[in-house]
């Protein structure tokens, strides 16, 4: 029983030893990067370690390039979903008291509620990881914009329509 209980405690101390002992592999891939560029001949051989310049490092924005890259493009998608909160209002007011065909009702209230999931919870700044993911959500705002242009359409000709029977 000793025994097993020894065994079992080290292979526990082994294991820990290899999950948080520090290696070099982040080191040995940035060498092997810098030697790739200087096989394909784009750096000379007398060009020091200081001076090589990695690719993948160049276009990567800094922490705070990255903050206020994503808060300017939130203030976008704020102005976004006030927009189309307010057209949906608008839309609410305009469809205030008309009948419409059921399938037509049943179409327009799909649209409406899809658009209104869009705002009614919102995503705040922290819940984005990146740029890509604030412009994904603008993409979705103006592609519920544009939806719901056609519940617009609809609302224009029931009201022609019911002035045209009247």
């Amino acid at each position: 029983m000793k025994a097993m209980v020894g065994l079992v405690i080290a292979i526990l101390i082994i294991f820990i030893a290899n999950l948080f002992w520090p290696s070099n592999q982040a080191n040995y891939r940035k060498l092997s990067l810098k030697q790739d560029i200087i096989e394909q001949g784009e750096i000379s051989e007398d060009t020091t370690n200081r001076d090589v310049i990695l690719t993948t490092d160049l276009n990567v924005p800094s922490d705070d390039e990255k903050i206020k890259l994503m808060t300017a493009e939130y203030e976008i998608l704020e102005k976004e979903r006030k927009n189309l909160k307010r057209r949906l209002s608008r839309l609410k007011h305009d469809m205030w008291g008309q009948k419409f065909a059921p399938e037509t009702a049943k179409k327009m209230s799909e649209i409406m509620l899809n658009s209104h999931k869009l705002i009614k919870n919102p995503d705040m700044l922290g819940a984005f990881s990146s740029v890509k993911g604030i412009q994904d959500e603008i993409t979705k705002i103006k592609f519920a914009q544009s939806s719901i242009e056609e519940v617009s359409e609809l609302i224009e000709e029931n009201k022609k329509s019911n002035k045209a029977t009247d």
